[in-house]
């Protein structure tokens, strides 16, 4: 279901006529030499209807497949919709059902008008037999007898789909998008560039044009295709034509790779042998990966040969790496793939609460914000990492021990960065910058030549990152500092504009501010520019963590238990390393951490856990190192009745409750309470879907790692009757003097987290 629209816009009556002529105007102004006479007539039959019969046409345009059922077509703002319609079918725009129509119509009828067209035919079913057997069924029906049923004569067929289609492709540039976008923009639900003068056609001429819209309708062929129509297609001469552009090109490495992964599926020897002479003409990376490992099997010299002539003129970086790695362990007995060998030989390890294991990355970058504070300045930090798990904290007072930030960053820092620096170039300078508004990604990016079209500008912008700016008559600015100013100007700008590259967050620049007061501005320069010349090659791959420790900045990129780098994880560490950045792999290990702080937590309601009932109480206790460090307690005002068996169960009364601060007032001390801690509560989800309820009400997310003490408690203590708080504590011989109190609760509760805990350290 879609989500309501918050826009107050309202559509005019007849927007997709206007929406319709929009699309038009801006064919005709900018793509009138890519079009055939077939394109001009479509256009020019259009332009001679009535404005009734226009209308009628521009809603028959959007209805999606070739067919359409006339008795749907009812629309209150056109006049006599069936005298529309025939008029659209007096001049050929649609046109009757024929018998070679019907292998395709039956796939578009519902259960029901089967079930009609069956009935008709004196066809034995079942009524409720599924709609697949009743079209079996049906297609063995002649197709003169479908033709003649009344069924048929509702339905007209689309005379000029691949027009259309077409015209859809010289304005979108893709088969998936349609009029609807418009209207998208209108409501405000889609945000589009401005119209500017940079934008047009996006192909050099029509050769170029009708060669990429021939590929992507290859493409988007492929998946309505059995195993009997995928060897008839792959069997047409003309699907190894040369694609004729850049973009022709990329749809067309796209098509081979996939057609011929589709056929290496069917068990066939033909399917394969046409499956391998497709991987040899695509320029895919992994059609030329999966061409070699299967030449493998058969032909080891070859493949052999194939690897290296990859590695005398390599492609790209990924595919080189791939050559690389296959050839030491095919060839010269590695044991070893390069990513592995990676990993082991320039990794270091850290030991990770298993609690963080679907938020790997989170962990890892806690843990190091934890080591601002730590036990002992007079141990050396080296000391102090290896001796984590079995060194006694609580022996030494809490003291800051180092400066340690760490930031998410991932793809989104360098891709934020190289879209900024390059936005004038990309967007303000290019020639056909985009093609339309809808348009994210710049031409320049889609067909990976920035620097071969704009290299001096680049270089020239470049710059910003290596040239100090005199502030004053003896003052000299950090190189980076003029850039930032400059990266700043372009955000502030330009902020929220689409773009394809990066998304656009508040804390984007202060991140980028952080990374550039603590790098070498070359560094910067030299990997900028690796991108410009091949942004598809380095547009992903990056570390997941930027972190700062003693004002040295390097890259991070986490490992759980059993992940491998990824191809292209490696060559983007690899380019990072060449610019000048220090990168490294962090590999994680599931292990009790002494250091990583827990808040434990219980709350007292109202009631269940529903949206109708409020938390009339909270308690909070802070665990570090196996001890409670601190805690935090209040009574929370409902703003609801207490009812009376709760009361009898907690002792909460309305009177207690009534001068209560209400949770939006205790919130933020809340919260700065609970930072970098893990959530965990006796039955963690009631406590926890309590406190999501309480931030949504104010609008705020809330969103923490949690642990159960009653699972833990299973996990690590099994064999209790009941594991419930009372009986646990019981049982072990804690304290629990008040039950059903808050902090009464959370203390108790944090006393079984230290006991899971000391059985975790012990294991």
């Amino acid at each position: 279901m879609q989500s309501p629209v918050k826009s107050a816009l309202i559509l005019p009556e007849k927007y997709y006529l206007d929406h319709f002529n929009e699309f038009l105007a801006y064919t005709q102004t900018h793509c009138a030499a890519l079009l055939l006479p077939a394109h001009h007539d479509f256009i020019q039959r259009f332009e001679q209807m009535a404005h009734n019969t226009q209308c009628m046409f521009v809603r028959v345009v959007n209805r999606k497949g070739s067919f359409i059922a006339c008795s749907t077509l009812t629309y209150g703002e056109i006049e006599d919709c069936q005298r529309a319609l025939a008029l659209l079918t007096e001049c050929g725009v649609l046109r009757s059902i024929v018998a070679s129509d019907v292998s395709t119509l039956l796939d578009t009828l519902n259960k029901a008008q089967l079930v009609e067209l069956l009935s008709s035919q004196q066809v034995t079913f079942k009524k409720s037999a599924a709609k697949a057997v009743l079209l079996t069924l049906a297609r063995a029906l002649s197709a003169d007898a479908i033709t003649q049923h009344t069924l048929c004569d509702d339905f007209k067929v689309k005379t000029f789909v691949n027009e259309w289609q077409y015209l859809l492709f010289l304005f979108f540039g893709n088969l998936n998008s349609a009029l609807d976008k418009f209207s998208m923009r209108d409501l405000g639900v889609l945000k589009t560039r401005n119209k500017s003068k940079q934008q047009g056609p996006r192909f050099d001429g029509i050769e170029e044009a009708q060669s990429a819209f021939y590929f992507a309708q290859q493409k988007q062929r492929l998946g309505f295709l059995c195993p009997e129509g995928l060897i008839a297609l792959a069997q047409q001469q003309e699907l190894q034509q040369t694609p004729i552009g850049a973009t022709a090109n990329e749809y067309a490495a796209h098509f081979w790779y996939e057609i011929g992964c589709a056929l290496l599926a069917i068990d066939c020897e033909n399917a394969k042998t046409q499956a391998l002479a497709f991987w040899r003409l695509s320029s895919h990376q992994k059609a030329q990966e999966r061409l070699i490992r299967e030449t493998y099997k058969f032909d080891k010299e070859r493949a052999k040969l194939a690897l290296e002539t990859l590695l005398d003129a390599p492609k790209d970086d990924e595919l080189s790496l791939f050559a690389f790695d296959f050839y030491q362990r095919k060839f010269n007995q590695a044991k070893l793939s390069v990513r592995t060998q990676r990993l082991r030989e320039h990794s270091h390890k850290l030991y990770i609460d298993e609690v963080y294991k679907d938020r790997v990355e989170l962990g890892v970058k806690r843990y190091y914000e934890g080591q601002n504070l730590c036990v002992d300045n007079t141990v050396p930090r080296e000391k102090q990492q290896r001796e984590l798990q079995s060194e006694p904290l609580e022996q030494n007072p809490v003291q800051p021990l180092a400066n340690i930030f760490a930031y998410r960053t991932e793809n989104r820092l360098f891709r934020a960065l190289f879209g900024l620096t390059f936005w004038h170039e990309l967007f303000n300078e290019a020639e056909r910058a985009t093609g339309s508004e809808f348009d994210r990604r710049p031409r320049l990016i889609k067909e990976n030549c920035l620097y071969d079209e704009l290299g001096a500008q680049v270089e020239a912008r470049l710059a910003l990152f290596t040239q100090s700016q005199r502030q004053a008559q003896y003052q000299v600015s950090r190189p980076t500092s003029h850039a930032m100013t400059y990266l700043t100007q372009v955000a502030s700008r330009y902020y929220g504009q689409p773009n394809g590259i990066f998304r656009w967050n508040p804390k984007m620049l202060e991140i980028i501010s952080v990374f550039l007061q603590h790098v070498n501005g070359q560094w910067v320069a030299n990997h900028l520019r690796a991108m410009a010349k091949n942004y598809q090659g380095l547009k992903d791959g990056y570390p997941d963590l930027m972190v700062i420790e003693n004002q040295q900045l390097r890259f991070e990129e986490v490992k759980a238990p059993g992940d491998q780098l990824r191809a292209n994880q490696l060559v983007s560490i690899d380019a990072l390393q060449n610019a000048g950045f220090n990168v490294g792999v962090c590999q994680v290990e599931w292990r009790y951490n002494p250091r990583q702080p827990y808040v434990v937590v219980d709350v007292e309601t109202t009631g269940g856990c529903k949206p109708g009932h409020r938390i009339t109480e909270i308690g909070a206790v802070k665990v570090i190192n196996g001890r409670v460090v601190d805690s935090w307690s209040s009574l929370i005002n409902p703003e609801r009745r207490v009812p009376h068996f709760i009361t009898r169960l907690t002792g909460i009364s309305n009177d207690m409750v009534e001068d209560a601060p209400l949770f939006c007032e205790v919130i933020d001390d809340l919260e700065a309470f609970m930072q970098d801690c893990i959530f965990v509560a006796h039955n963690v989800n009631f406590d926890y879907g309590f406190f999501k309820l309480e931030y949504g009400r104010l609008e705020r997310a809330f969103s923490m790692p949690k642990l159960c003490t009653v699972r833990e408690m299973r996990k690590y203590y099994p064999g209790s009757k009941s594991y419930s708080l009372g009986k646990l504590t019981k049982e072990y011989g804690l304290s629990l003097d008040n039950h059903h109190r808050a902090l009464c609760d959370a203390q108790a509760a944090a006393e079984l987290l230290i006991m899971v805990n000391e059985k975790k350290h012990t294991v």
